[in-house]
């Protein structure tokens, strides 16, 4: 089925229980039933129904003797129920699809004021309902909603209303009022998430009306890690902080950041899985002293890419505390100016030692000289991204490390001395920009040391 568009495809009666479209005229109320072709989930327009009302007033002997229950629409996307008129029950008002919708009482003064919120773009199939969702405070710790009727593999998700103002008395002392903010959120495990506010799409103010809000979502390749493994990392936190936080990446900054995200040593694909993960719980997400529920918290993280990139919130940037050592190249943090701010680039050589040397183990030895100053009495190691020289003894077929590129090229002499099973190796090169720098040390079998 799909959506009501023509009036002639609702069945109607007056006071009585029968038919699709049913008023009563001592309630004032108008109420839809689903049967025939109408559909729950499908529903109706708002100008089919209007239509459809206006056909029973010219139709019907009894309706036209009490108070029109309809005003003449203004436009398509806005219905205005008068004369103290009403619809009956939540079940026909999640019916009304592409239209805003209000009561005015037999006063003229508004008593409520419903929006049709509608999302723009495709759900995945298998989308559960709860991961679409909706806010209208902008508390940190605001309280969600969710639709009742949600489409997947559509080019939509929802088209519903969604009451934005009630004042039941009528007396200009509202019960409340939602008119200033509405948020839409859709998060669902594995994808990307998406959000769209009022203010998002130009609107600083609800009315009665349709409102078009774009939300779709993809597979996100990012998430590498699943629920249940991220339920049990710890020492990883969240914080936002009202003072800036100065941090500084490796040797560059500081920078001034207002939220932190303590990554335990975690790798990037490790953070940005746990970081979703987090923005989907009901619960305070805010190590500090807030009150921040994770599903309504704004997204702190993205891919770009192989890169994780943290955002820029209007609280200001965020700064990754403590990820793997094997992922800074791929991290960059908007600060407090949105700026994006990296570590020095890291480069990374390993040293590969041939199966004499190992045999040898703590008995052969490796160092890694800069080439500039090998060969005199001043010679001086190159050190790792930790500032360790690389220096050691050999304890298995290779060993990995770090190093700040300076962004040129940097020259070494690799050196390896076995003892009774490898003989001496020296091997030449450059670290460059790459995490693919290799020195293989090839000593040979050593057959003339002896220690009687």
């Amino acid at each position: 089925m799909a959506k009501i568009l023509d009036p002639d495809l609702l069945t109607y009666s007056v006071d009585s229980a029968t038919n699709n479209l049913r008023f009563n005229t001592a309630a004032r109320t108008i109420q839809l039933v689903t049967g025939g072709s109408l559909v729950a989930k499908d529903g109706v327009t708002g100008q089919c129904l209007f239509s459809k009302i206006k056909e029973v007033l010219r139709a019907d002997a009894n309706l036209p003797k009490y108070p029109l229950p309809v005003r003449e629409m203004i436009h398509d996307e806005s219905m205005e129920l008068v004369n103290g008129w009403t619809f009956a029950d939540s079940a026909t008002i999640k019916m009304i699809r592409d239209c805003g919708v209000a009561y005015v009482n037999a006063a003229g003064a508004t008593t409520a004021m419903f929006a049709c919120f509608v999302t723009l773009g495709g759900l995945a199939a298998g989308t559960p309902d709860a991961d679409l969702y909706f806010v209208q405070s902008s508390a940190s710790n605001a309280t969600t909603a969710t639709f009742t009727h949600v489409n997947t593999g559509a080019s939509f998700g929802v088209n519903e209303l969604v009451q934005i103002y009630s004042d039941t008395n009528g007396d200009g002392t509202p019960d409340y009022d939602y008119r200033a903010y509405a948020k839409v959120f859709l998060r669902r495990a594995g994808y990307t998430y998406d959000e769209s506010s009022n203010i998002d799409i130009g609107y600083p103010a609800l009315t009665y009306k349709k409102y078009n809000f774009p939300i779709t979502h993809s597979v996100d390749p990012g998430v590498t890690v699943d629920d249940t493994t991220l339920a049990g990392y710890t020492g990883m936190a969240i914080e936002w902080f009202a003072a800036n936080q100065s941090f500084s990446l490796g040797a560059n900054g500081p920078y001034n950041f207002k939220q932190t995200i303590t990554a335990a040593g975690r790798t990037h694909q490790e953070i940005y899985s746990w970081v979703q993960w987090r923005l989907r719980q009901t619960s305070d997400i805010d190590a500090g002293a807030g009150n921040r529920t994770g599903k309504v918290a704004p997204a702190l993280v993205f891919m770009d890419g192989e890169t994780l990139k943290t955002r820029l919130l209007d609280t200001g940037g965020t700064h990754i505390v403590n990820p793997a050592g094997s992922s800074l190249n791929n991290i960059a943090e908007a600060d407090n100016t949105g700026a994006y701010r990296t570590y020095p680039y890291v480069a990374a050589i390993t040293l590969e030692f041939d199966s004499y040397l190992q045999a040898d183990g703590a008995n052969a030895k490796y160092w890694l000289w800069d080439a500039a100053t090998y060969g005199t009495a001043g010679a001086t190691l190159l050190v790792d991204n930790n500032a360790v020289p690389i220096t050691g003894t050999i304890s298995g077929p290779a060993a990995s490390f770090g190093f700040n590129y300076p962004g040129s090229p940097v020259n070494y002499v690799a050196v390896a001395v076995g003892k009774a099973n490898g003989k001496t190796a020296v091997a030449t090169g450059s670290i460059v920009a790459s995490t693919a720098n290799k020195a293989v040390l090839v000593a040979g079998q050593e057959r003339w040391y002896s220690n009687p």
